[in-house]
C-alpha cells in the first residue's frame, strides 16, 4: 500500500514537472533520470520525451584543445581600432570623440584661448 502511494506521488510529480514548469525540450535530465533508473514509472518509459532526454546527453568530453579552437574563432576576437584622428592642438594621434591625452596632461584643454 505504501509503495503504491509512493509510485502514485512520483507519477504525479513527474507529470507536474513535464506539463506545468518545463516545456518538452527543457525538461531537466537530473530530475527525471533517477525515476527511470529505479523503475518507479514504467508507464513513462515508452514516452518519447524520456527518449529525447537520454539522447540529449553529451557523448564524450570536449578536450581543452577543441574548446580553444571553438572559442578562438575570428569573429570572437577583438577588432583592430581604425578610427584615429589628428589632434587639432598638438597634431598627435587620438581616438575619435576622445580627449588627446598629451594635451590633457599638459593642461591645454583648461586654458582659455579667447581673450
Amino acid at each position: 500500500m505504501a509503495t503504491m502511494l509512493v509510485r502514485n506521488a512520483m507519477h504525479h510529480a513527474v507529470a507536474f514537472l513535464q506539463h506545468k514548469i518545463f516545456s518538452a525540450s527543457q525538461t531537466p535530465t537530473l530530475i527525471l533520470a533517477p525515476l527511470m533508473l529505479n523503475g518507479a514509472s514504467s508507464a513513462l518509459s515508452s514516452n518519447s520525451l524520456m527518449d529525447a532526454i537520454w539522447l540529449a546527453a553529451p557523448k564524450s568530453k570536449v578536450t581543452p584543445s577543441r574548446k580553444k579552437i571553438r572559442n578562438n574563432h575570428l569573429s570572437k576576437r577583438l577588432k583592430n581600432i581604425v578610427h584615429f584622428q589628428d589632434c587639432p592642438l598638438c597634431n598627435e594621434k587620438k581616438l575619435r570623440h576622445r580627449l588627446c591625452m598629451s594635451c590633457f596632461k599638459k593642461g591645454k584643454y583648461f586654458v582659455s584661448t579667447a581673450v
